[in-house]
């Protein structure tokens, strides 16, 4: 059963990158970001993570012929869990399952949404050869929403000392012994507690910089332009705040991806490979920033273990917890489920950390499908990769429908980080604090707002003509 297992999910991802390749096609989207980042994650860096027992950095040892170094969660997974081959089978079944149904949930918006997808694939087609449009009736209302998230992100970074918090921590040394200071230092005194803080940060502000900056260069506005930098810098302070590599690192990514979409949406083995180099370096030169890392070829080790291992390793704690130590939960993960049926709300990720760490102060990053099998085994994760599958497609079917616009190419930034945030969390988080849900119905709240008034002025424009005649 264990081999079944495996060649099981060796299969789904082959279809998936079928998939990819010859219908979705190579077209930057909010469904090829998903199945292509799922892909690069927890394809064959997930297979040799799993297959070589979580050796350290297994690749890169391989072909560098550098120490082997197996990871401890594996032995100790193992000395708990008697049937440790149950647990793998699982992950891998689960994995499985996600691709196919991703693709599943993919094909029924395509169905039912007949129309709008031929229509947006001929748009995907032409991309390169448009002109970038600006698609809104005006843009008082984009300024003033840029303005006031600057004032909110600036007034909470300052009562709050965010750039001082930075700058301590920045201020750490000690070789060895540095990254366990800041480690502490994180833990105590990273991000803001304001929830409605982070929810702007991680999901809206970004979305909202890209289109500023966007409509004010197409416009040649300064007033837009100028408010759009301003947002930008209190959102880098902000992501700096969390103490974190990843939060800034994708964010620069954000707004690469986005400067990419204005030329081009055709991803070729050469934007791919720029596109790659420079991610690369990014997440190396913030991890730098961040962290202490040893060097030479063992900080690229270092990175290459926490980008395409961690969240392997993640993944495989929350499958050896449920249901093998822990039962499944069966909704109470959810807080207001676990309110109505009268339980005290405890995240399955700090039962997953209380488990193999001891504490439940610790969390780690593991894919959306870890929440759907701690709540509900395979019936979560079938329902909730279908949503999943569904919900980007359905954006790309609204905002993409009609080519290369700035707000387009706006939502495409923010539904990077959406996917990103897919590859780490619960679905519900995110779609509304990752934006991959909460974003695209910003975006399209305030496009409508702004075509409403836009047609009221011109309403109004016309009666007084009529009544001046």
């Amino acid at each position: 059963m264990l081999s079944v297992s495996y060649a099981a999910a060796v299969a789904a991802m082959l279809v998936a990158a079928l998939y990819l390749f010859f219908r979705l096609r190579l077209f930057v989207t909010t469904t090829t970001m998903l199945v292509g980042s799922l892909l690069l994650i927890y394809g064959p860096a997930y297979l040799s993570y799993m297959l070589s027992s979580g050796e350290h950095a297994f690749l890169i040892n391989l072909f560098a012929d550098l120490a082997h170094y197996p990871d401890a969660l594996f032995a100790i997974i193992k000395a708990r869990v008697a049937e440790f081959d149950a647990v793998v089978i699982a992950m891998n079944f689960s994995i499985a399952l996600m691709y196919l149904c991703i693709i599943v949930g993919i094909e029924a918006v395509d169905r039912l949404a007949a129309g709008r997808i031929e229509t947006m694939r001929t748009s995907l087609a032409n991309w390169s050869v448009q002109p970038l449009r600006d698609d809104m009736d005006g843009h008082r209302i984009l300024l003033i929403a840029i303005l006031a998230l600057f004032a909110f992100m600036l007034y909470v970074s300052i009562t709050e000392h965010h750039i001082t918090t930075i700058w301590k921590f920045l201020s750490i040394r000690g070789d060895d012994e540095s990254n366990v200071a800041r480690n502490a230092f994180r833990l105590h005194f990273a991000t803001s507690p304001s929830y409605s803080y982070r929810l702007i940060l991680a999901a809206v502000a970004p979305m909202f910089v890209i289109w500023g900056l966007l409509t004010g260069w197409f416009n040649k506005s300064w007033p837009l332009s100028l408010a759009a930098i301003l947002l930008f810098l209190a959102t880098m302070i902000g992501k700096m705040d969390t103490l974190s590599k990843a939060p800034p690192a994708f964010f620069l990514v954000q707004l690469m991806v986005a400067a990419l979409l204005t030329f081009s949406n055709r991803i070729t083995w050469r934007s791919a490979l720029g596109g790659t180099c420079a991610v690369a370096l990014v997440i190396y030169a913030i991890a730098r920033l961040i962290m202490t890392l040893p060097k030479g070829l063992a900080g690229f080790e270092f990175v290459y273990f926490r980008v395409f291992e961690v969240e392997s390793q993640a993944l495989l704690e929350n499958f050896a917890t449920f249901p093998f130590v822990h039962p499944h939960m069966w909704g109470a993960n959810i807080r207001p489920v676990a309110s109505l049926m009268g339980l005290h709300y405890i995240p399955s990720y700090s039962i997953v950390a209380h488990t193999w760490q001891g504490t439940y102060d610790v969390t780690s990053p593991s894919l959306f499908i870890a929440d759907a099998w701690a709540d509900f085994s395979y019936a979560g994760v079938i329902v909730f990769s279908l949503i999943a599958g569904a919900v980007c497609r359905s954006i790309d079917a609204i905002f993409l429908v009609r080519g290369k616009s700035v707000v387009a190419v706006a939502v495409l930034g923010a539904a990077f980080m959406g996917v990103f945030t897919l590859l780490v969390t619960a679905l519900n988080t995110a779609l509304l604090s990752g934006g991959l849900l909460l974003a695209p119905i910003l975006a399209g709240l305030l496009v409508m707002a702004t075509r409403y008034l836009g047609r009221q002025r011109r309403t109004s424009s016309v009666e007084r003509a009529v009544c001046n005649d």
